[in-house]
């Protein structure tokens, strides 16, 4: 699925801002921008598709009711769904598991599974290795200026999939409507179970800020998902901290780094241009692009997107484990010059400069 990179070309490509290119450019969304479709009572923004990443991934932001509830169903791709608002439930090997804010979950292509709002206002964000909900949202959805779910939708996401869907690549399986609301209360489990990720691709839930983590200056760096999760597809990263300066300006020549902003504020600067991004707002970086980024608020969340994997031991190299949950204020500032050459000589990470003045 995935093209191969040309990166040089990239390099030279202006950044595009709040439209999706329909090509390998580097761009950045405004939250709420994108593809807006009503998908029954599920509102869909597509962000990203295979057209504007290189076939790489596709992302959304969904936004539901309470009481809206999904048939079982198995796609393409591996998902990942990260929860910004109110809480779902999540239905996968027999077990119903209940999320709320910060909270996410990895689904393993071929996994059946299930989604229903459980609060008043719901929404994720859904990255995907295939692009089955943009297919959904284009063929049975209708096109919406809205940018929200709609009181009175003409129809529930159920009831779309209840009929044929088999050209849009995933399959509706069957199963009791009542067993899928049903949620298991069972957090200290999913807590304790959670608190490190699994060794495999298998389907689980990550508890708002559990994870593999690791700290180094005013910054806390957890992995919700890494690439023995994904089958070596992609990685996350979840960093939290304080504010802090651009780091210096590089690109990468095999993958793509993708930034979600989710609280506070993220300066970025990509191909010359620089971004501000606020809690919604998204930049893609595919290979090729040079750019640099900073937080620009104090307690900033961004969740990072890295695909294809090879990036992943950077953080590793950077940062210390820890078991903590939050990062520290204040110290001596230091920059972990071993760990970055160390990036430099065996990672993908080309420098070009010093970093952007803020």
């Amino acid at each position: 699925m995935t093209a191969a990179f040309d990166w040089e070309t990239v390099q030279r490509t202006p950044l595009v801002r709040d439209a999706l290119p329909g090509e390998l450019a580097p761009y950045a969304l405004s939250a709420g921008e994108g593809l807006r479709h009503d998908l029954g009572d599920w509102h869909v923004t597509t962000m990203a598709r295979g057209a504007d990443t290189g076939g790489e991934f596709s992302l959304y932001r969904v936004s539901l009711p309470g009481g809206s509830t999904s048939p079982l169903i198995s796609t393409p791709g591996h998902t990942f769904i990260q929860l910004v608002d109110g809480e779902i439930g999540l239905w996968f090997e027999g077990r119903g598991r209940r999320l709320i804010g910060g909270d996410s979950a990895s689904i393993p292509a071929g996994t059946p599974f299930a989604l229903s709002g459980r609060a008043v206002l719901n929404s994720f964000f859904l990255y995907s290795t295939d692009q089955w909900l943009h297919r959904l949202a284009d063929g049975l959805g209708s096109a919406s200026r809205s940018h929200i779910f709609s009181r009175r939708p003409q129809s529930t996401v159920s009831d779309l999939l209840a009929g044929e869907v088999s050209g849009y690549g995933i399959t509706v399986h069957e199963a009791d409507r009542a067993r899928l609301e049903e949620l298991t209360d069972d957090d200290e489990r999913d807590r304790r179970d959670g608190d490190r990720l699994p060794q495999g691709p298998v389907p689980y839930v990550n508890r708002a800020g559990h994870g593999d983590r690791h700290e180094t200056y005013q910054q806390l760096n957890t992995y919700p998902v890494r690439s023995r999760n994904t089958g070596g597809l992609f990685f996350a990263m979840d960093t939290r901290g304080a504010r802090s300066p651009y780091i210096p300006l590089h690109f990468h020549q095999e993958h793509s780094e993708n930034f979600l902003c989710l609280g506070g504020k993220v300066k970025l600067h990509a191909n010359g241009e620089e971004v501000v991004l606020t809690p919604g707002d998204f930049l893609h970086a595919p290979a090729g692009t040079i750019h640099s980024f900073s937080f620009a608020g104090h307690n900033t969340h961004m969740l990072g997107l890295l695909t294809p994997p090879v990036f992943e031991p950077f953080f590793e190299y950077m940062n210390d484990p820890t078991d903590d949950y939050v990062h520290v204020e204040g110290g001596e500032p230091y920059f972990p010059g071993e760990g970055f050459a160390r990036a430099r000589e065996e990672l993908d990470l080309v420098v070009v400069g010093p970093p952007p003045e803020n």
